[in-house]
C-alpha cells in the first residue's frame, strides 16, 4: 500500500508570486484511480495558507489523476489545480531454501 501526501499553499498568484495568505481555507483534493474510482480528502490552510493531507488507499499500480480545488468566497475566485502521479506496486515473491545434510 502506498501513502501519498498532498501539500501546497493557497495565497500565491498564478505565477507563484507571494500574495495575501489565505488561512482557514478548505482545500478539497479528489483522486481518480486507474479503474475510475475516486477518493476525496480535505485540508484546512494554516495561518500562512499552507496545507497538507495524506491518503493511504493506493493498492493498485497505475497512473492516478487529481483535482485540487478551493471555493470562491467574498474576496477571491475559486481556484483549481490538476495533475497526475504513478504508483508502482511490486509483485510478491517467495524464497525457498533447501538444506541437504550429507
Amino acid at each position: 500500500m502506498a501513502n501519498v501526501t498532498f501539500n501546497g499553499n493557497v495565497g500565491k498568484d498564478a505565477n507563484g508570486n507571494p500574495a495575501q495568505a489565505a488561512p482557514g481555507e478548505t482545500v478539497t483534493i479528489t483522486v481518480t484511480a486507474p479503474d475510475g474510482t475516486t477518493s476525496t480528502i480535505t485540508a484546512i490552510t494554516d495561518a500562512n495558507g499552507n496545507y497538507t493531507s495524506s491518503l493511504a488507499t493506493f493498492t493498485v499500480g497505475g497512473t492516478y489523476s487529481f483535482l485540487g480545488s478551493i471555493p470562491a468566497d467574498a474576496k477571491f475566485k475559486a481556484a483549481q489545480a490538476t495533475g497526475t502521479f504513478t504508483i508502482t506496486v511490486l509483485a510478491d515473491r517467495t524464497l525457498t531454501v533447501n538444506v541437504t545434510l550429507t
